[in-house]
């Protein structure tokens, strides 16, 4: 693989880094180079959080720049629209079904005009319920390894990288505690990725990601 950017944008607190560096992890493993830089804000609860992901031989920096990033992943819908920019027209956004507003500050958000506003922007934007599911398995930190799921799908059916390889490294990275549940909720995204992925999408996404 010459190069891959995934832009990871959330909340302080949503684990966009333990998101990123399995990422990372998954395509090292693949014997793909990966780097990631945490940028925009602390990752503390609250805050603005940022993780560049890049991967392939080509790739010289670790910061990506605007409009260069093939895929957001973002684990809240502010968050996606405020950072949207770095996300190629023909790219790919993955997000979270949840909106947390700013602390301390009052603003009539609605959230499907902001969805909208991303989909003005970007073709190919695809909402998960991964904080929904989550909580539903009682481990809303966990929504992070949900959008894992649903990275983890699309890339398989990219032919980017393979799921069944992708298991196995990620069954080994996630801790020990409540891991069974975590597989579950991983599992979870996997599947909400398939239903929604259509084959139209599919075909023209291979046809852009093959360049």
């Amino acid at each position: 693989m010459r190069e891959l950017n995934i832009i990871v944008t959330g909340i302080g607190g949503q684990g966009q880094l333990f998101l990123s560096r399995i990422i990372g992890e998954v395509f090292l493993k693949n014997n793909i180079p990966a780097y990631i830089a945490e940028t925009h804000g602390l990752s503390q609860r609250g805050g603005t959080v940022v993780v560049h992901v890049r991967v392939g031989r080509d790739v010289r920096s670790p910061l990506i720049p605007l409009g260069e990033a093939h895929i957001m992943i973002s684990l809240e819908i502010i968050e996606a629209s405020r950072y949207i920019d770095y996300l190629r027209s023909n790219g790919v956004a993955l997000i979270n079904n949840k909106m947390i507003p700013p602390p301390g500050k009052r603003y009539d958000l609605d959230p499907q005009k902001l969805i909208d506003y991303i989909r003005s922007r970007v073709k190919h934007v695809y909402i998960l319920n991964a904080s929904k599911t989550a909580l539903e398995y009682k481990m809303p930190i966990s929504a992070n390894i949900y959008m894992i799921g649903g990275l983890i799908k699309l890339l398989d059916r990219l032919e980017i990288l393979s799921e069944e390889l992708s298991d196995v490294v990620i069954r080994d990275l996630l801790p020990s505690k409540n891991k069974d549940i975590n597989l579950l909720i991983y599992e979870s995204g996997k599947n909400e990725m398939n239903l929604i992925l259509t084959n139209e999408d599919l075909s023209e996404l291979k046809k852009i990601f093959s360049r």
